[in-house]
């Protein structure tokens, strides 16, 4: 696997108050993102998973233990960093605004952008020049 990491110079935002995606941030509690969001799709849990809950909502995915939310994933255009990246945000932007931060990897020749926080960071996919998904993970 080739790893290419390059890292641009801006104005960025601190990678410790991104961590958020539409408002949901972690550790906010299951009954929380239901008052925010409503009530998802779809609730699933696995027994062998870290975040064994999963809440399924059109546009994100918020993934939970429980010590609350550990895990978002955004797929839709209103759930976006506080900064203002969403999917669909052209890659040359989201760059900008995370400037120094911002590391790209290749990773099985698919680019993917990382802002790093303390032991979290936003993971984004790219597909055409584009931000197609977005995801905030932690280390277990």
């Amino acid at each position: 696997m080739k790893v290419l990491l390059l890292t641009l110079a801006a104005t960025a935002a601190s990678p410790d108050t991104e961590l958020s995606l539409g408002g949901i941030v972690l550790g906010q509690s299951e009954a929380s993102v239901v008052r925010t969001l409503g009530q998802p799709n779809s609730r699933t849990g696995e027994r062998s998973d870290y975040l064994p809950v999963r809440l399924s909502y059109s546009g994100i995915t918020v993934l939970l233990d429980e010590q609350g939310v550990g895990g978002l994933i955004s797929t839709g255009k209103r759930f976006c960093t506080p900064a203002g990246v969403c999917p669909g945000t052209p890659l040359a932007k989201a760059k900008q605004i995370y400037g120094p931060r911002w590391a790209t990897e290749m990773v099985d020749g698919a680019p993917t952008g990382y802002v790093y926080g303390d032991g979290c960071w936003l993971e984004f996919s790219v597909k055409s020049g584009k931000v197609q998904t977005i995801e905030v993970a932690c280390s277990p």
